[in-house]
């Protein structure tokens, strides 16, 4: 049906030009359609994802301010360490008397109070061998030979920050009981100065209550995702159901740990669930944390729907129209060609006298009306032809009647026969019979093939009033098989070759010839050879002669008009008759140059195995 249809498009101009037009219209439209909403899509999403990193980067900047005053509250032990017992010189010194507790009390107090949002504040003196831990303004104090395990700093570092986790007493279990909490902690050592030697730890556990209220302005829950994840990818705030403490583990997280930039965006998941992320890293001397916004894609064009659905929209009603029009406009185009060729097929059947009526000024219509034009000419030339016909026909008509009909030869040559079998000349009795036979044979106009034998009793004939008229100068020998004389060829094969013996290797004056006739099947060919011991031709015409045949063979169409026309012509027929494998071979066995020449010509056709048989 596929190919139905390509070989009718092949065939109709109208549907040719119909699908040109519609391609020539869709292709560009929808191109247009989508480049439009492409650029659109990416234009707003661009737009998106700059607002976006430019509200992450704000809530970035509120939470490193965050944690900047509390760090600085953490460095209170280390002023006014000149002069008087502060907390520096306590702890330098590891006092335990009631005035260096007192001003254990007041330091710690102070910082617990410096901001809003810390929950407690935990001193572990190196010296004293003592813990401290002030929470809602009540000291708890034990003995403590070393922080608590909760205290942890990087090697390179005197300042980490913990990640959100849940509060606990850090091995001070007295009363009174609080109930723990989430809360984010800022641990600092206290060394002397300036050999760096560790005599105190200050640990400040900050409320987590702060960094939810920032982090929760810079997203839509219900729409996006929000986390700020510490260095090793824990989450410190995550959406609603992200687990506190839990490591998050998603493609993406392995990407922004090992981004380079502050800052960046990206791609992550299927085109089909893809979501968009910006990100800020909080890199702080004491800290390395990631703020990361995740926006679904849907998100980000959810804006752009509707611009692109009226834009494709308006889009379709114009390529539908186009299309339409180019319809139309085909139609009104090819309907006068489609007449036009009506009209000529009802001059092929042999209507000349039909009414071409297309109007119209332009090429098509200028056409009918040479067209019609011609028709008369031609309408108008045939009764002229028609009348000149019939009196040369009746001209022609006389002239054949005064022909000699064929058997009116053969009537005459044996009426001449009988005569000279009366006067007692059965030779010549003999050779009109021959030359009858010769006649009968080359005038018939049947155009069935003959046997071998059939064709050779024709050259037979021919050979015997050549011998009658040359003498002993002329001898034959034949050698036939009798498969091979039972094989069909056509007509007049060997004759010419036997005539092109005498024409052109035979000398009346005083010459002699020997022609000799083989027939043989070799395999599955036939080969009829007839050879002479005339002069023979030169190298140079029998490379002509040769040229003209492999001339012929590629050409076996054409005519050619040259003296060898009776070996093209035999060539031709046994091509047209057996096939491309029927050839001619020239060969000429002596030298001619010593005056022994001669010339051997091979027909070769294919032989069928049931004429042989």
């Amino acid at each position: 049906m596929l190919m139905g249809l390509l070989e009718w498009m092949k065939r109709s101009l109208r549907t040719k030009l119909i699908v040109f037009l519609i391609i020539a219209i869709t292709v560009p439209m929808l191109l247009s359609i989508y480049l439009t909403n492409s650029r659109t899509t990416e234009i707003v999403t661009e737009d998106a994802l700059q607002q976006a990193s430019n509200l992450v980067f704000q809530g970035k900047t509120n939470l490193i301010h965050y944690f900047d005053v509390t760090n600085q509250a953490s460095l209170l032990p280390y002023n006014d360490t000149k002069f008087g017992d502060t907390l520096y010189r306590i702890l330098e010194r590891g006092k335990t008397d009631y005035l260096s507790e007192e001003e254990i009390y007041r330091t710690i107090q102070s910082i617990s109070r410096s901001v809003r949002e810390i929950r407690q504040v935990y001193l572990h003196a190196e010296m004293a061998e003592k813990g401290y831990l002030i929470i809602q303004g009540n000291l708890k104090k034990a003995e403590q030979s070393a922080p608590h395990e909760g205290v942890t700093f990087p090697e390179d570092r005197n300042v980490s920050v913990q990640a959100a986790h849940k509060s606990h007493e850090y091995g001070i279990h007295t009363n009174p009981y609080y109930p723990p909490e989430e809360v984010i902690t800022i641990h600092r050592r206290i060394i002397r100065i300036p050999s760096y030697k560790q005599i105190g730890t200050i640990s400040i556990d900050l409320k987590k209550d702060v960094v939810d209220s920032i982090c929760s302005q810079l997203y839509d829950p219900s729409k996006e995702q929000l986390y700020l994840l510490s260095e090793d990818g824990s989450i410190v705030y995550g959406p609603q159901g992200a687990e506190s403490g839990a490591i998050l583990n998603e493609p993406w997280v392995k990407t922004l740990t090992e981004a380079g930039g502050p800052s960046g965006t990206g791609r992550t998941g299927s085109s089909s669930t893809s979501s968009w992320y910006v990100y800020e890293k909080l890199e702080t001397s004491y800290m390395n944390w990631t703020l990361v916004k995740l926006i679904p894609q849907s998100v980000l064009t959810e804006s752009t729907r509707q611009v692109t659905f009226v834009n494709t929209v308006i889009l379709t009603i114009f390529l539908l129209a186009a299309i339409a029009a180019a319809v139309y406009v085909s139609f009104r185009i090819t309907r006068p060609m489609k007449h036009l060729i009506r009209y000529i097929n009802q001059v092929q059947t042999g209507d000349l006298d039909v009414d071409i009526r297309i109007q119209g000024t332009d090429e098509i219509g200028m056409l009918a009306g040479k067209f019609r034009k011609m028709m008369e000419t031609i309408n108008n030339l045939i009764l002229r032809e028609y009348r000149l016909q019939l009196a040369s026909k009746s001209n022609q008509l006389r002239a054949l009647q005064a022909q000699i009909q064929p058997h009116f030869l053969y009537n005459a040559l044996q009426s001449i026969g009988t005569l000279a079998l009366q006067h007692q000349a059965p030779k010549v009795y003999t050779l009109i019979a021959q030359l009858a036979k010769m006649m009968r044979y080359s005038m018939s106009t049947s155009d069935q093939p003959v046997t071998v034998h059939d064709e050779l009793e024709h050259v037979k004939a021919y050979l015997a009033l050549q011998q009658q008229r040359f003498g002993d100068k002329v001898t034959v020998q034949y050698d036939i098989q009798d498969k091979a004389a039972a094989v069909k060829v056509p007509r007049m094969l060997v004759q010419p070759l036997v005539e092109n013996a005498f024409k052109h290797g035979f000398d009346p004056a005083g010459g002699r010839i020997h022609i000799s006739i083989t027939a043989r099947i070799i395999g599955d060919l036939l080969q009829l050879t007839v050879e002479d011991d005339g002069p023979g031709m030169t190298e140079r015409r029998l490379g002509q002669v040769r040229d003209a045949l492999r001339i012929a063979r590629v050409n076996e169409h054409e005519q050619w008009l040259d003296e060898h026309i009776g070996l093209v012509n035999v060539m031709t027929r046994m091509r047209l008759y057996s096939g491309p494998e029927a050839d001619i071979m020239l060969e000429q066995p002596g030298n001619y140059e010593k005056g022994a020449g001669g010339l051997r010509v091979i027909l070769q056709l294919p032989g069928s195995k049931e004429e042989q048989e």
